[in-house]
């Protein structure tokens, strides 16, 4: 409750508060004042009595130390004066031995009657003459009480006579320990202080020596020095104090001590602060509680008044929600009862129109079907107290398939498809227009979210039509029964009629798309639309830096097929060539129908350009196929034309342009066949890919690649100790291929596999052929790719080739490269062991030329290096440029591997690698890779002329 949404907005109300105000508080305050001023002046006097009594407990006690110290002194005195030669030693001895008083005598002095004074314990301290009245006082037996100011402190010094009746025969006089006079402040009253002040009102101990002043000031300007009360202030905070006086001459000859209790006004006053605090308190709440009843009595009267008028106020403004709440059972609860079934009455009137309106500028704006379902779901549920609410929309096209919206109270759940509403419930909706009741399990199917967790025993269903067609279902769903008013029910009729519009716009929109952007014979998306795809993907391609590239496909012989079998055929086979090339491209991919008999093929995020050259591969041999249509057999090819991004073109219209121009000079071709833009890329991909196939045809005819054999030279007998196999491709109708033509494209498709194992199988039946004839070489080295190496099987296939041959595994020597120990796992470890255990060399080719090789030389167990012919081509024949030669012919050498020298082109570079101690020499200088038969000629010709220069 806040006093301003209440009665104080009432003029009456603030008039009748006032009043009571002046009534009722003003003599409550007065009386409380003077209640306050008296209990105040009485706590202050108790404070002051406390300390009084404080200064007089502390007299009383310091009194009885000094009591006790006399009779300690007595004791001392009389030890002394028994002692028959009396002495400096002999005082001290005889004290020591039998006196007690070292916590409460700081030094102890015997003052002879030679004037002589004998420290008896302690230093001692300085004595004075005494006075006779003094001696006189000694005399009576009574202790003399002496104030003796030194530096820093206070000091209390008692005497007494060794003999009372004899005082002159020698005093005895005691320092008093201040600690056990004063006492220990720890055990004083809480925030209590004491101060002892002598007749001239000096401090003899004060615990704040600064303040001693201020207490001598009030003191001796009372009215009453001996006895008082005052308050002082000091070190910035307020005290109050109680003094009396310590009266000391009738025993101690001493005149009176001022003891001063003083508290720091805070503590003392506590107990008056503490009584504000409740006192102020208590008074307050009791002003509040006052206030309180007031402010009640009050409010029952106007409150209710008051609500009434500011919802009035409301209902103009437009807002429905707020009630009224008057729970009295008089006139003001019955007016707020009505007026609160009128006020939701318009609001919920007002809330239908509002949803109907805003689906209408839905509808009639920015369309969005699942937007609009949301909405009326999310108003019906909420309005309407439902447990859940669903709309079913019926497709068309589909007849067995539907979409599910649902909201239940955790929210809405994603659309879904499902199957259609089962027979009887449309039936029943059909003859229930204006909805009906359904109960049980098949309340849950006309909610139809069995699969969304949402369910409800009981359910109004109703049907949406629109043009007299059942367009969908409505369904509000219950937990318990519940009942609807005929006005809720026909404003869910609205809101139903409202769904109905929307399905049938959204219908309408959908169709129109359709027709503007897709292709009507084949479905495939049209000019339009590819042309609005294309400008995407290159906006995509720009920011990404990739490829794509476009595909102009151009069925040829298709006029003759539209012109003889019709347009019925030919419609056909536009479709069925539209299904066709959609299996050709990836799923991201677009095909479009320009027009006729023409397509176009968009291909995004493209690797490389042979890529396209794949899919137009593809394409082609697709159409080529059969097409069967009413029976008859109809064969068309197609003409391709592709262009890349951005290469051949950074806009879709150049795209296209240059994509159609490639198509009409692959027409040119022959047809059947593609072209690309630019000239020279579509030559290489074109010669690439028509090499690629050849080679794939090739490997079934494995007689078509043929082993040349190079010979590796002793350089310092000249002698052929080994050769390398090295494959050429004998084409059919190119002729002989050099490996550089071919063997990357074998690696990139993996053929290189096979083209290896036809080397090795060639390689090992020579070799077994040159040992038959008796000619005598160390091993032939047979390269293996990376690829080959990545084989299962590898040692498998050399074993085997092996035992075929009758070859023992020291006559092979395998050449890899350095991409094969960059892989440096297990595997290749492995795997090159079990190739060591056949007896198989391992050599390393084109060393140098890698990366990480020379880090594995002592891992790996390899027997050869060759040094790549890069290096060997830079030395002269005076042998300058052969540094990076000769450092690896050292590293082999100290590592005990052999080393060949592959690329030897002149008699420089022999004599140098000669004198660099190379083990083996490789090159044209020597020989050029020779078939089979002519290497053995080779061999015997060097045998029988003796070297090679």
């Amino acid at each position: 409750m806040t006093l301003n949404d209440t009665f104080l907005r009432s003029k009456v109300g603030r008039r009748m508060f006032l009043y009571f105000v002046l009534s009722a508080l003003i003599p409550l305050l007065f009386l409380a004042a003077l209640y306050f001023e008296e209990i105040s002046r009485l706590l202050n006097k108790q404070v002051y009595a406390q300390l009084g009594n404080a200064a007089t407990n502390y007299r009383t006690s310091l009194y009885e130390r000094l009591l006790l110290v006399d009779e300690l002194l007595r004791s001392s005195a009389s030890e002394l004066s028994a002692d028959k030669t009396p002495g400096p030693t002999n005082a001290g001895r005889t004290f020591s031995q039998v006196s007690p008083s070292g916590q409460i005598f700081r030094s102890l002095t015997l003052e002879l009657p030679s004037g002589e004074g004998v420290s008896v314990i302690g230093s001692g301290v300085a004595t004075h003459p005494l006075s006779a009245d003094k001696m006189k006082h000694l005399g009576r037996g009574e202790p003399l009480l002496l104030g003796h100011a030194v530096p820093g402190r206070a000091m209390i010094l008692m005497s007494r006579a060794l003999n009372p009746l004899a005082p002159q025969r020698g005093v005895v006089t005691a320092e008093i320990n201040p600690e056990y006079l004063w006492g220990d402040q720890e055990t004083f009253p809480y925030m209590t202080m004491y101060c002892v002040l002598d007749q001239r009102y000096e401090p003899l101990f004060c615990p704040e020596p600064q303040q001693s002043r201020l207490i001598k000031e009030k003191i001796a300007a009372s009215a009453a020095p001996s006895k008082g009360q005052f308050a002082w202030q000091g070190g910035g905070e307020d005290y109050l104090a109680s003094f009396g006086e310590l009266f000391l001459q009738p025993k101690f000859f001493e005149a009176r001590w001022l003891v001063v209790a003083s508290q720091s006004e805070s503590v003392g006053l506590n107990p008056v602060a503490t009584f504000n605090r409740i006192f102020w308190g208590s008074l307050v709440l009791s002003v509040l509680v006052a206030v309180l009843l007031s402010i009640t009595q009050i409010r029952r009267i106007l409150v209710p008044l008051t609500r009434l008028t500011d919802r009035t106020r409301s209902l103009g403004g437009r807002d429905f929600t707020a009630r009224v709440d008057v729970t009295g059972q008089d006139e003001f609860g019955e007016l707020a009862e009505s007026f609160n079934t009128m006020s939701s009455q318009l609001g919920r009137q007002f809330d239908v129109q509002a949803a109907l309106s805003k689906i209408d500028q839905a509808i009639l704006s920015e369309l969005n079907l699942t937007s609009i379902i949301l909405n009326v779901l999310l108003h019906l549920r909420d309005n309407y107290a439902a447990d859940c609410t669903s709309i079913v929309v019926f497709d068309h096209d589909s007849p067995e398939k539907s979409t599910v919206h649902v909201v239940a109270k955790s929210g809405a759940r994603p659309p879904v498809e499902r199957a259609a509403v089962s027979g009887a419930i449309l039936s029943g909706l059909l003859a229930n227009p204006n909805g009906l009741w359904i109960k049980d399990k098949t309340a849950q199917q006309a909610l139809q979210a069995d699969r969304n967790d949402v369910g409800a025993p009981h359910v109004f269903a109703l049907p949406i039509v629109w043009k007299k067609q059942l367009a969908g279902l409505l369904s509000l769903g219950y937990q318990t029964p519940a009942e609807l008013a005929s006005a809720d029910m026909a404003h869910i009729r609205d809101f139903a009629e409202r769904v109905g519009v929307a399905l049938a716009a959204s219908a309408r929109e959908k169709q129109l798309f359709q027709q503007a952007r897709i292709d009507v014979l084949t479905g495939l998306p049209n000019r339009f639309f590819f042309l609005d795809r294309l400008k995407q993907e290159i906006a995509q391609s720009s920011r990404g830096g990739e490829k794509l590239a476009v595909l102009f496909v151009d069925l040829d012989r298709f006029k003759i097929i539209n012109d003889s079998l019709g347009h019925a055929v030919g419609d056909e086979l536009l479709r069925e060539t539209g299904v066709r090339l959609r299996r050709c491209v990836r799923e991201g991919d677009t095909v479009a129908r320009l027009g006729g008999d023409e397509f176009v093929i968009l291909l995004n995020r493209l690797a490389a350009s042979k890529d396209a050259a794949t899919v137009a591969e593809h394409a082609i041999a697709t159409l080529s196929e059969l097409f069967l249509i009413d029976q008859i057999e109809n064969y068309v090819t197609a003409s391709i034309g592709i262009t890349v991004y951005p290469a051949d073109g950074t806009t879709a219209a150049e795209l296209l342009h240059h994509a159609d121009m490639a198509m009409y000079r692959a027409k040119k071709s022959g047809r059947a066949t593609y072209a690309f833009f630019e000239e020279r890329m579509n030559e290489e991909v074109v010669r690439r890919g028509r090499l690629e196939r050849d080679l794939r045809r090739a490997i079934a005819h494995p007689q078509e690649f043929i082993v040349h054999y190079q010979p590796l030279i002793d350089p310092h007998s000249g002698h052929v100790r080994s050769v390398e196999a090295l494959v050429r491709w004998n084409h059919p109708e190119s002729g002989m291929i050099a490996p550089l033509s071919f063997i990357q494209i074998a690696e990139d498709t993996g053929l290189i596999e096979a083209i290896g194992q036809i080397v090795l199988a060639q390689a090992c039946a020579q070799f077994r052929a040159w040992q038959d004839e008796g000619i005598q070489l160390d091993y032939v080295a047979v390269n293996v790719s990376s690829r080959q190496f990545r084989q299962t099987n590898l040692v498998e296939l050399i074993e085997a080739e092996l035992k075929k041959n009758a070859m023992a595994g020291k006559f092979l020597e395998l050449e890899i490269t350095e991409s094969v120990l960059l892989e440096s796992n297990d595997t290749v470890l492995d795997m090159l062991a079990r190739l060591k255990a056949l007896g198989i060399k391992i050599s390393i080719d084109d060393f140098g030329t890698g990366y990480s090789a020379m880090a594995y030389l002592e891992r790996f167990p390899l027997d050869t290096l060759k040094i790549d012919r890069s290096f060997i081509c830079k030395i002269d024949d005076q042998g300058k440029g052969g540094a990076i030669a000769e450092t690896i012919v050292a590293m082999a050498k100290a590592l005990k591997k052999r080393v060949i020298a592959e690329g030897v082109e002149t008699q420089g570079q022999a004599n140098f690698l000669r004198k660099l101690d190379c083990d083996l020499l490789q090159g044209y200088f020597f020989c050029r890779p020779l078939p089979g038969q002519e290497v053995s000629a080779f061999i015997r010709e060097t045998e029988a002329v003796g070297a090679i220069p």
